[in-house]
């Protein structure tokens, strides 16, 4: 019976050759490939506001070019931007004569996301995200050298910016 289907399958293929349309000799471009250039566009951007308190937002911005389309291995990235990106990135999209306005006198936004607690002995750790480090911090210690946890007040964890001694407090919700 196998040997049955077996031919009968081939046979059918030599005779899809046989009978199939002659070949006109032509090459089939990708899709969409035109031969006229096309204009550029501008992009448009996404921003969208991942935990406001931190100061965090992610960036989405479609590519132009044709030169990366098709790349699976092109670099892709959707960790959220660090607040010092954003303001490099704002920087290098300010026109070249135009001065930019003064810095304000104030604490930069805090770079930390809430991940979690954990009390240990009756001291509790804060388990906290900054620029894709995680780092694990109790109630008067110093962070990177700018700045320290000062307290927790059930719903906030309050730090202070060390270099301007600027309090912030970053809401994490209810803490049982």
């Amino acid at each position: 019976m196998k040997k049955m289907v077996l031919g009968a399958a081939a046979l059918a293929t030599l005779l899809a050759v046989y009978f199939a349309p002659e070949d006109e000799g032509g090459v089939v471009g990708p899709a969409g490939a035109t031969t006229r250039p096309r204009a550029p566009t501008p992009a448009p951007t996404l921003a969208l506001a991942v935990a406001p308190a931190a100061g965090v937002r992610l960036h989405i911005a479609p590519r132009n070019d044709d030169t990366d389309l098709g790349n699976v291995f092109a670099k892709q990235s959707w960790a959220p931007e660090t607040p010092k990106k954003i303001m490099l990135d704002q920087a290098a999209a300010a026109p070249a004569g135009a001065k930019s306005a003064p810095a304000a006198a104030g604490a930069p936004p805090l770079p930390f996301q809430f991940l979690g607690r954990f009390i240990d002995e009756g001291k509790t750790a804060y388990f906290l995200q900054a620029d894709g480090r995680n780092l694990v911090a109790r109630v008067g210690e110093k962070i990177d050298d700018n700045y320290s946890l000062d307290s927790d007040s059930g719903e906030a964890l309050s730090f202070t910016y060390l270099p301007l001694k600027q309090t912030q407090s970053l809401v994490v919700g209810e803490i049982h």
